[in-house]
């Protein structure tokens, strides 16, 4: 009797990994292209079972940052973290959020946006001292947050190589460990991936309250966990969310009221919308074709935190510099 049971369960094991297998290629070949690139075309890329953990060197190779501006300038420093919004994709560097606020400001700027980040993605950097120096010479820190952060801190962006598993963070307690995949053949597949991508989008798009708390939860611990990391290397530096509006299905966490946590913690917050509805309400604004801010969107950003909001102070480099000159 032993023997026939467990001959009847290594065949249903056998039968659900057959399954598993079958799933996973149907994915990859019809379905996969639509949520990743949206392309209803079939996927004729590798197919390949081969999956790992992603190393901050390699997650360095696979996203470019910009070069640092303004190192003329002898003024403390402003740090950029973002996506392709805070990057300035598609746009050259003088076109770029960075490169305005630098020469207003009479600044350096170290924008560490790229193309197809998230939250997560600023904790790994800030977690393994790679930016200790710039952040000893840092005032401000500008958090550039679109809706799909609160999907990506969970879930892959578009584009990212298959052969990795996504990196993310696992809530303990009330703290983030980076996560470690125990079965990274199952998780980096793309049967797993697609079924978690479309989880999310559902999720974001759920009107239950529990539902878009979980969702606000998870991304205000990220940044209180970025804020205390940045802390530990210079407790002067202070951090602004900006928060800049992407898609309509993501308007529920973009909308949430809880913002207002994070400005009773100590952190500024401008919500773009709100300050400049005209940027949203016109194409004006918007790379044509494409949909990230173009030049005329961060001109008037810009504008808006020196002469509206004040938030950033012009330095007054030629004082500086005659008293560095004196001293030296």
């Amino acid at each position: 009797m032993k023997i026939k049971y467990l001959k009847i369960i290594i065949i249903n094991i056998l039968i659900l990994i057959l399954l598993f297998l079958l799933f996973n290629y149907f994915v990859y070949k019809f379905l996969y292209n639509c949520i990743e690139y949206n392309q209803s075309v079939k996927n004729n890329r590798p197919f390949s079972f081969k999956r790992q953990e992603i190393s901050f060197d390699r997650i360095k190779e696979i996203y470019d940052i910009r070069k640092p501006v303004g190192l003329e300038y002898n003024s403390p420093a402003i740090i950029i973290f973002g996506c392709s919004y805070a990057y300035g994709y598609l746009l050259e560097e003088n076109q770029t959020f960075g490169y305005k606020l630098s020469q207003r400001l009479k600044r350096p700027v170290y924008n560490l946006g790229s193309s197809g980040i998230s939250p997560q993605f600023d904790l790994i950097r800030i977690r393994n001292h790679d930016i200790d120096n710039i952040l000893k010479k840092t005032e401000y820190v500008i958090i550039v947050t679109i809706g799909d952060h609160a999907l990506r801190v969970h879930t892959n962006s578009n584009g990212f190589p298959d052969e990795y598993i996504w990196p993310r963070y696992d809530k303990k307690g009330n703290k983030l460990v980076l996560h470690k995949s125990h079965f990274p053949i199952i998780e980096g597949s793309y049967l797993y991936k697609y079924i978690e991508k479309r989880f999310f989008n559902f999720l974001m798009k759920t009107e239950i309250e529990f539902v878009q708390d979980y969702i606000f939860d998870y991304v205000k611990l990220h940044y209180e966990t970025i804020r205390n990391e940045i802390h530990k290397i210079n407790p002067n530096i202070k951090i602004i969310i900006l928060l800049y509006y992407d898609q309509p299905d993501r308007e529920l966490f973009l909308n949430s009221p809880r913002w207002k946590e994070l400005e009773d913690e100590g952190f500024i917050f401008i919500d773009l919308k709100k300050e400049l509805p005209v940027m949203f309400n016109k194409y004006d604004y918007r790379i044509p074709g494409d949909g990230h801010p173009n030049e005329r969107a961060w001109e008037k950003t810009t504008d808006l935190i020196i002469n509206k909001l004040k938030i950033i102070k012009k330095e007054d480099n030629e004082d500086l510099n005659q008293n560095n000159n004196i001293t030296h």
